[in-house]
């Protein structure tokens, strides 16, 4: 086993197919990250997020390391945009992928089966996908990307916060962008063509420090819902916006509250000859108590300052620009130590002299260790332990009234990993870094397509209890809106051609140049052909490339895809016409036992010898007025039959009467009459006594 490669990543598929994307230029970017037991990669050439279970594949190394599985995550719209960052949620449900020309957000499919994959081990699965503000990249080409994180208590898992190089704060739950909240002024050009960018107030970091009250009482946690969601919006988030020239300010802002309060710069103390942050390039809080500030410069000092309360408000001093609205600060940063790290190990500086090498650190928090981060940047990996937080907490547990705090342990700083020994200009930096647990140990990615894995010594006294985490609402949002597929193709292709020098047509009448000049003129043209034409046309070569690899691959999934459920569909319709078979059989069988079971309990009654003599005298009487009842209905058919014939008769008499002007005597009047009367009566006592009848047989 490779002591630098515990885990022995060099060796598998994943890492292999990612040395074949690894960009030309390599500068200091994070292409991989870690949730739980999956590892996540970004493969720039497919377009498409590759995974593994680093876990179980550690714990089956012995039996099956020579095939580790990968899974392939196809976003379902294009990523059209060169990603530097891979952040997966603090849940794991989303990850976004941050580029400098946009951000792109993957929903993770949900894990099943005996190792925890994706759909059961699913080899490529096609995840839903979204470009964050695409249109608004696609105007404004020259907004870039400077920092994206997750909010920490976001109960659906997708608010994340995206710094902008204009100085703001774009807020997205999932595709909808929920506020945008100005951080400092903008970044246009002036009067003077002199951007605000090179006077340093362009924000380049940013991150959260722990909630705080926003000045009024607390709710109780008994009460419903919707006092809950006051609650939160009584909180405020102070987020610390970092800017180049090293001046710190907060921005006061809840989870749910469209306002918020921009306060700083923040007095930093003690005051130093030198300004602290000259050269800031990074920023990170450490959730202590109080809240510890890590401020990194790029010539690899390192302030470690502690965030506390103010006594009075300190007025801020005129910004550049009037229109944005900042407030006294309520914060002060102490600054307790500086660490300066080495970057690199020159000759020059092995002989004592001062290295002048000088590159962006990249910081990055210990979820295990709460004292420990990392610093990641183009000549190594450095961790650093935050020595004085162990000694706040025991100040703050201790129950002496006089006792005093004294931090007199200094922070140490490890040099891990270094990858650059010579004063050259050629550079081995990180491309990606992931943190492990359980075991705890860290994954780093090298431009030169080296994995590094290795294990991380824990030192139990500094190990801190698991914060308990707020209970999360897993019930599933839906999107209000959807994404298109990303930017058009042929526009980005165009800003690509886009040139800023072209070649001028070259007249040879305006005079004779000497073969120095013409030496010097054909140089100029190679370089401009080299710089604006070739290098352009190579960058839409492989731009096309990228884009037929990603429509392969999808075109791949698919058919794989319609495939899977043509036999899928088949399998179905054979098991339902065997169904249907089945339970036509079924029923007819059931029919034919069913009539088997009536005429069994016809036989088993009949056959009875305890039968009443009641039982049968009933059944005779039954059946004795079933015969009246049958007699009595054929005399009242012939009754029926004999009144309509005589009402036709009668009718026909009376219509022959009225012509002929006939009348009857009275006597046989009289004698008709009375017939009439009582062939009426016996109609009637009839009728009675057949609904006497029926109502005594029960019809």
């Amino acid at each position: 086993m490779p002591l630098t490669d515990v885990l022995e990543l060099n060796k598998t598929e994943l890492f292999a197919k990612i040395r074949n994307s690894l960009p030309v230029v390599p500068q200091t970017q994070n292409l991989l990250d870690c949730k739980d037991d999956m590892l996540y990669a970004w493969d720039a050439t497919g377009s498409c997020l590759l995974v593994t279970n680093w876990r179980a594949n550690f714990l089956e190394k012995d039996q099956k390391r020579a095939k580790v599985s990968y899974q392939t995550l196809i976003p379902s719209s294009a990523v059209g945009l060169h990603v530097d960052r891979v952040v997966v949620s603090n849940e794991g449900s989303l990850v976004a992928l941050s580029g400098a020309q946009g951000v792109c957000i993957i929903e993770v499919p949900r894990r099943c089966g005996a190792d925890g994959l994706f759909l059961d081990g699913k080899r490529q699965i096609t995840c839903r996908s979204y470009n964050l503000d695409a249109q608004l990249f696609q105007n404004n080409p020259q907004l870039e990307v400077r920092q994206l994180r997750w909010h920490p208590e976001s109960v659906s898992d997708s608010m994340l916060l995206v710094l902008l190089s204009n100085n703001t704060i774009r807020v997205y739950n999932h595709a909808k962008l929920n506020h945008v909240w100005r951080v400092g002024p903008h970044t246009v050009k002036t009067a003077t063509n002199v951007s605000l960018s090179d006077l340093g107030e362009s924000a380049v970091d940013f991150d959260m420090a722990p909630a705080v009250k926003a000045g009024e009482p607390d709710v109780s946690l008994s009460q419903s819902k919707t006092d809950g969601k006051a609650k939160r919006d009584k909180v405020e988030w102070p987020i610390l916006i970092l800017r180049e020239n090293g001046n710190i300010y907060v921005l006061m802002a809840g989870l749910y509250s469209d306002s918020t309060r921009l306060q700083g710069p923040i007095t930093i103390t003690p005051q130093a000859m030198a300004n602290y942050g000259v050269d800031s390039c990074a920023l990170m809080v450490i959730p202590s108590l109080p809240p510890t500030v890590v401020i990194a410069e790029s010539t690899g000092k390192l302030h470690h300052a502690v965030l506390l309360e103010a006594e009075t408000k300190e007025h801020s001093f005129t910004e550049v620009d009037d229109s944005l609205l900042i407030e006294p600060s309520e914060w002060t940063l102490h600054v307790t130590e500086t660490v300066e790290l080495e970057l690199g190990l020159s000759a020059a500086k092995a002989k004592g002299a001062g290295s002048s090498y000088n590159c962006p650190l990249h910081l990055k928090r210990d979820v295990i260790n709460e004292l420990r981060y990392f610093a990641y940047h183009n000549a190594g990996l450095h961790i650093i332990t935050v020595n004085f937080i162990s000694e706040l907490q025991r100040f703050l547990d201790s129950e002496a009234e006089h006792d005093l705090l004294v931090l007199s342990t200094p922070s140490s700083a490890e040099y891990i990993l270094c990858t650059k020994f010579d004063s050259s200009e050629h550079i081995n930096a990180v491309l990606g870094i992931a943190l492990l647990q359980m075991p705890a140990g860290l994954v780093l990615l090298l431009s030169s397509g080296q994995v590094i894995s290795l294990k991380l010594v824990i030192d139990a006294q500094l190990l801190m209890s698991a914060k308990q985490q707020l209970t999360r609402d897993t019930a599933e949002t839906t999107l209000e809106q959807q994404q298109l597929a990303g930017s058009n193709f042929m526009d980005s292709i165009k800003s690509l051609l886009q040139r800023s020098v072209s070649q001028p047509i070259l007249a040879d009448k305006l005079a004779t140049p000497t073969a120095h000049e013409r030496y010097e003129l054909l140089n100029q043209a190679i370089e401009v052909l080299r710089t604006q034409y070739l290098k352009r046309h190579e960058l839409v070569r492989a731009e096309f490339a990228k884009r037929i690899n990603c429509i392969k691959l999808q075109k791949q999934q698919q058919l794989q895809e319609i495939k899977s459920l043509e036999q899928e569909r088949e399998v179905i319709s054979e098991r339902a016409h065997k169904l249907a078979e089945r339970f036509e059989e079924i029923s007819d069988n059931q029919e034919i036992l069913v009539r088997r079971c009536q005429n069994l309990v016809q036989q088993a009654n009949a056959a009875l010898p305890n039968s009443l003599v009641a039982e049968r005298e009933f059944s005779l009487e039954v059946a004795r007025i079933n015969k009246a009842t049958q007699t009595m209905e054929t005399a009242l058919e012939t009754a029926k039959r004999t009144l309509n014939k005589q009402r036709y008769h009668i009718a026909k008499s009376q219509e022959q009467g009225k012509n002929a002007a006939y009348e009857l005597p009275e006597k046989q009047h009289r004698t008709i009459t009375e017939i009439l009367t009582q062939l009426s009566s016996e109609l009637n006592r009839q009728i009675t006594d057949i609904k006497r009848i029926n109502k005594i047989v029960g019809l």
